[in-house]
């Protein structure tokens, strides 16, 4: 009979990236039950480092480019290239030229003046590149201009009246816009809301930011009159997308451009290869918090949902557990368990292993 098999699919966790949270949780699953079969995978939302976990795992050429930082200053990133069946594949990292850490805290009180024209910038390097797929991967970013420096960027003009020329230029390149949430662009579920309730951010400000981004949706919508609903009769306003809140509207700008929008764990399931690991197996889940944010998007979710389609059993490890087991249920995770003070993801491994996967008795059957 064959070995017993667990997949390690791990993000962030305990301060190591995917990849080395995995190794750490494979080896100290495989130390304790070496009968076991053990595999290690990294995943990703798709905010900052989603192009390094790409890159690490389907060996991606990588070519450094400079480009234009979110207060305009020039800033490294790095353009992942992977050769396919289809052509080349690029994949992006936006937090590379936009990220929160780029800007002070201070600055970060009062967004609307960054920039998105790194990512722009960005887009062009890609495709010059060879590209003929470009996947972007767009979390929090520290601007929320709606995507506009990007689109002028690209050509669309200070007014945007040329975006239609320019979504015309991009319709040959296959942009997948991957999202680390579904948010719209507007509304109290919007990215100016979320300025609020996770950083800080005064409501005055807020209140100004969604006006902004109200009248930018208005001015496209003018420019380049939204598609109908060919069931409603009703247009289909590009601002009421899922995902286009993303990154202070680069989603939205994306979508514009006519991105096909995935969430980023969701994608990476079929991108590299997860989904296929997973029947006839032990699904392990390695996250930095397991709490109501990890069951309602990101890596923990998808993935599990995934090994529920094939009723694979799942667990999950993580620094910390809040979330107790009937909130896992629906997903079909079995059981959770947090590492205990002075405890490395290693241990825990081992020491979950001894309840899921126990040595075999002497002379029994593995």
């Amino acid at each position: 009979m064959a070995a017993p098999r667990v997949v390690v699919v791990a993000e962030r966790a305990d301060g190591l990236p995917p990849h080395e949270a995995a190794r750490a949780v494979a080896s100290g699953w495989a130390r304790q039950s070496p009968h076991v079969q053990v595999e290690a995978l990294a995943s990703h939302s798709g905010g900052a480092g989603f192009a390094d976990v790409v890159a690490r795992t389907l060996g991606a050429t990588i070519q450094p480019v400079v480009v234009p930082g979110p207060l305009g200053e020039e800033v490294p990133a790095g353009v992942a290239l992977v050769e396919g069946p289809g052509g080349t594949t690029a994949y992006l990292d936006t937090a590379q030229v936009c990220g929160r850490h780029l800007v002070g805290e201070e600055s970060l009180r009062d967004p609307w003046g960054m920039t998105s024209a790194g990512v722009g910038r960005l887009l062009t390097r890609a495709r010059e590149a060879g590209a003929g797929r470009i996947v972007v991967g767009v979390g929090p970013l520290a601007c929320h201009d709606g995507g506009v420096g990007m689109l002028v960027q690209l050509g669309a003009g200070e007014d945007l009246a040329n975006l239609p020329a320019v979504r015309d230029d991009w319709a040959g390149t296959r942009l997948v816009l991957a999202t680390t949430t579904e948010m719209p662009l507007l509304g109290f579920s919007g990215p100016s809301a979320l300025l609020s309730e996770e950083h800080g951010v005064p409501r005055e400000v807020t209140q100004r930011l969604e006006t902004r981004l109200g009248e930018l949706s208005d001015h496209v919508n003018r420019v380049m009159p939204p598609a109908t609903d060919l069931l409603t009769g009703q247009p289909l306003r590009p601002e009421r997308q899922r995902g286009a809140g993303t990154g202070g509207g680069v989603g939205y700008a994306l979508q514009l451009l006519g991105a096909r929008t995935d969430t980023g764990a969701h994608l990476l399931l079929d991108e590299l290869g997860i989904r296929e690991h997973l029947p006839a197996s032990l699904l392990v889940l390695v996250t930095d918090s397991y709490d109501d944010d990890a069951v309602w998007e990101g890596v923990v979710v998808e993935t599990a949902r995934a090994a529920l389609d094939t009723a694979t059993p799942t667990v999950v490890l993580s620094r910390e557990a809040v979330l107790g087991r009937r909130g896992g249920m629906a997903l079909g995770v079995s059981g959770s368990y947090a590492l205990r003070p002075d405890e490395h993801l290693s241990a825990l491994a081992a020491r979950v292993a001894r309840t899921w996967t126990p040595a075999p008795p002497p002379g029994g059957v593995v």
